[in-house]
């Protein structure tokens, strides 16, 4: 699913995604090419909980909480 596809499917929500096809650019920017949504939610700290508890049991998968008044979903790393 693309991002903009979860926006319109969530509007004004927060979500929880993972990304099952991304890399990262000359820039260090994450890009988030193709995206599950897994749930929504209405504020963030109760996204973040949920995202705690998957993260926990499997490190593996690449999760973000993300609201979807964002233009573009993609991470900024270090």
């Amino acid at each position: 699913m693309k991002w903009e596809d979860v926006c319109q499917a969530f509007p004004e929500q927060w979500v929880l995604i993972e990304a099952i096809d991304a890399h990262t650019n000359d820039h260090r920017e994450r890009i988030l090419v193709d995206i599950t949504p897994l749930k929504k939610f209405s504020n963030s700290p109760e996204a973040m909980k949920v995202y705690q508890e998957i993260h926990r049991y499997d490190l593996s998968r690449e999760l973000y909480v993300l609201h979807t008044s964002r233009k573009d979903p993609n991470i900024i790393g270090k």
